[in-house]
């Protein structure tokens, strides 16, 4: 199934308790003040644990971040909802877990510019594929509907799926086994985490890449903190510039699921 176009960027361009684990900068960072870095990291491939180190394509902007900043990156793993609080507390510099920018989050905190396009959708067991051709065939589900609480995903689901039993995971890969295991009959999540899961296991789930919404991803900092939201910013725009943001991309989305974006 061919995916719109309004996704694609997507791809060329998921709650524990509080911990730190201090990550190298590199030489420009040494002496500074290090840049604490909140993280929830269960949405492969965006930020997520690898053995024992935080991975993915937020794992890797914070460090290239903390490179152009010549601070030192210290990641801040905490529960999903304890994100906000945290940064408005000062007790990390900015948020960079796989947050969508919405307009309830944005009278809290500010955001940087999108560093990527994203969009909800939907994976189900591979035989289910055909049961939903269309959109409106997603949203009229009348089984259990999987996500996680507190997200855009709940919000969506509770909005737009009337007749949708819901069920509340824990974190995103929570979803295979309740789809393999026939407890949930779709899960609703960001198409990078989705498109992740389902690479992950081809023979059992699928996606189905028709985006449900758009959403952009971007790093929330608080708002009276405008030197560090432009400084961010700046170091963006050099990142897509110099072509490193599409390498991180590249580097975390499965190839054959890029293809599919085309």
């Amino acid at each position: 199934m061919k995916v719109p176009l309004s996704i694609l960027s997507l791809l060329v361009a998921a709650f524990f308790g509080c911990a730190t684990a201090p990550q190298p900068g590199g030489a420009a960072s040494e002496g500074g003040q290090p840049l604490r870095v909140g993280i929830t990291p269960n949405a492969p491939p965006l930020v997520f644990i690898q053995g024992d180190q935080v991975v993915g394509i937020e794992a890797d902007l914070a460090g290239m971040l903390g490179e152009e900043l010549g601070r030192p990156v210290q990641f801040v793993e905490l529960k999903w909802d304890a994100q906000i609080p945290a940064l408005l507390e000062g007790k990390t510099d900015i948020i960079m877990s796989s947050m969508t920018v919405t307009r309830e989050r944005q009278v809290r905190i500010a955001f940087s510019e999108p560093f990527l396009k994203s969009g909800l959708v939907a994976a189900v067991r591979s035989e289910d594929v055909p049961k939903y051709p269309t959109t409106q065939s997603i949203t009229n589900v009348m089984g259990m509907v999987g996500f996680v609480p507190n997200t855009t995903s709940d919000s969506f689901v509770r909005k737009n799926f009337p007749y949708a039993q819901k069920s509340y995971l824990s974190y995103p890969r929570q979803a295979v086994n309740e789809l393999q295991q026939r407890r949930i009959d779709m899960f609703i999540g960001d198409a990078p985490t989705v498109i992740w899961l389902v690479s992950e296991n081809e023979s059992s789930i699928a996606g189905i890449w028709q985006p449900l919404n758009e959403e952009d991803l971007a790093w929330g900092m608080r708002k009276g903190d405008q030197d560090l939201l432009a400084r961010v910013n700046a170091a963006l725009a050099q990142f897509r510039l110099d072509g490193r943001l599409d390498r991180v991309l590249h580097r975390w989305l499965p190839k054959q699921y890029m293809e599919k974006m085309k």
